[in-house]
């Protein structure tokens, strides 16, 4: 089933056909809300970024209709337009981007660059300090003096008056890393391009920091704008049970057109995913659990 309309302002729902061709009293331009509207058909096949979600939330966006909120749908644009402008730099440096792993268009791999020692995969990701934070391992270790000399001006439970003022320490934590998804994804492109005969021996994110600079970033110690993260290997055999199952499952949804089992905490990312960013969650028992 397809997106078939969006959650305007004043609460009211508006289909998309509307919201692009009648609206008078516009909350986003036509441009946009077309942008973010574009959601793609299913074909009776899952790309890798579906079978990376939860069983329950695939099977529900492909059987039901839902509507979205123009607010919660702007990165993913902003992430469109990033992705284009990198696709016209690849071509201009003759490197392949944007490529197809499947006959029909789905499982697109970003960048796949040659280097003194074989290809390098690379997806790219914009994402938010605090996502970045996790999937870096980052975390605060400690206190130390601000390196600006700056002191406390009035005494309180942080120290007294012309005490160093004190701020967090950072540092990543290898074993704190988030990165499960990423290295499902980029290791099935992998295990795909193999079987194409091209061996990639390096994978890395490189995600652009949003809110990069802001005080929300720093705060989480993350100091730069840009992070190119290396992603590990995965056995090919693990990688493709993975899928494989998680294939079976909702093609099994599907035919029965009957799902019990729940996102787990990490496709629900511990329940936050059903209260303000699951587009079907109005449809799933956890989900309509967790919105009220």
């Amino acid at each position: 089933m397809p997106l078939v309309g969006l959650r305007c302002p004043d609460g009211e729902v508006r289909s998309v056909s509307y919201c692009l061709n009648e609206c008078t009293n516009r909350c986003i331009t036509a441009p946009m809300a077309w942008a973010m509207t574009r959601d793609r058909e299913w074909n009776g096949r899952p790309s890798t970024t579906q079978l990376l979600n939860g069983t329950m939330m695939e099977f529900l966006k492909i059987t039901n209709d839902y509507i979205v909120d123009p607010q919660d749908r702007a990165y993913m644009v902003l992430g469109i337009r990033h992705h284009a402008m990198l696709e016209e730099a690849a071509d201009e440096l003759n490197l392949s981007s944007e490529t197809a792993l499947s006959p029909d268009d789905r499982d697109i791999y970003d960048l796949l660059e040659p280097t003194s020692e074989g290809w390098t995969l690379t997806d790219y990701k914009t994402w938010g300090s605090f996502r970045v934070a996790r999937a870096l391992g980052m975390m605060e270790i400690g206190k130390e003096p601000d390196p600006s000399g700056a002191k406390y001006r009035k005494n309180g439970k942080w120290g007294k008056i012309g005490d160093p003022k004190m701020v967090p320490m950072f540092s990543i934590v290898d074993d704190k890393a988030d990165l499960f998804e990423q290295e499902l994804q980029l290791n099935n492109y992998r295990v795909m391009l193999k079987k194409r005969g091209l061996v990639a021996t390096k994978m890395q994110l490189q995600v652009t920091v949003r809110d990069g600079g802001l005080e929300a970033a720093l705060s989480k110690g993350i100091t730069k704008n840009l992070y190119l993260i290396p992603i590990r290997e995965l056995p090919d055999s693990y990688v493709e049970d993975y899928f494989s199952r998680k294939e079976f499952d909702l093609q099994m949804a599907l035919s029965n057109n009957k799902w019990t089992i729940p996102c787990d905490e990490r496709e629900s990312w511990g329940g936050r995913r059903c209260k303000g960013y699951c587009e079907v969650a109005e449809h799933c028992p956890k989900g309509r659990m967790y919105m009220e």
